[in-house]
């Protein structure tokens, strides 16, 4: 009887530690994967119409004068900003989607292009002055200015993506 007993209550914790070790092994929930360069650009479109796929990982807008950019598997890091452009990137450093404007003059919107709140990091390579705007506080707030051939490779905390509009000073 013993025997018995003893054999029922070994079956039976072995039965309790086998049962519980699924939910032990169980592997943490893994973050959607990111779509696609492609699905980046179609996303783009559908969401900021007026463009066009300029590239396999851009997509302009304004004849030229505005691109998105989308970093790649083979190049994450986004390219350099060109001379007689001023750039904006949704990561500190010059990473992640790129935002480049080759214009003067006025009030343009980083909302107009799918940068609203997302600016981290810019590299002004123009000659013209551009003063960005928080345009969600009341009244709108200046949070930071480009002189000429100036950049940040952090915008800082207080203006880290609050960025939606800027101003354009030409010479």
């Amino acid at each position: 009887m013993r025997i018995r007993t003893a054999a029922y209550g070994l079956a039976a914790m072995t039965g309790v530690a086998i049962g519980a070790l699924p939910a032990q092994a169980q592997e943490k929930p893994k973050p959607a994967p990111r779509p696609s360069v492609q699905g980046q650009v179609d996303e783009q479109l559908a969401k900021f119409p007026g463009g066009t796929q300029s590239s396999p990982n851009e997509v302009t807008y304004s004849n030229g004068r505005v691109t998105v950019t989308f970093p790649t598997p083979v190049d994450p890091a986004a390219q350099a900003c060109v001379a007689n452009t001023y750039c904006f990137y949704d990561g500190a450093n010059f990473t992640g989607r790129k935002l480049t404007f080759r214009d003067c003059g006025g009030w343009q919107y980083l909302t107009d292009y799918g940068f609203g709140n997302k600016t981290s990091s810019w590299h002004n390579k123009s000659k013209n002055n551009v003063q960005v705007y928080d345009e969600e506080a009341s009244p709108r707030k200046q949070l930071w200015s480009e002189q000429p051939d100036a950049s940040s490779v952090n915008v800082g905390s207080a203006a880290y993506n609050k960025a939606d509009s800027f101003l354009t000073y030409c010479p």
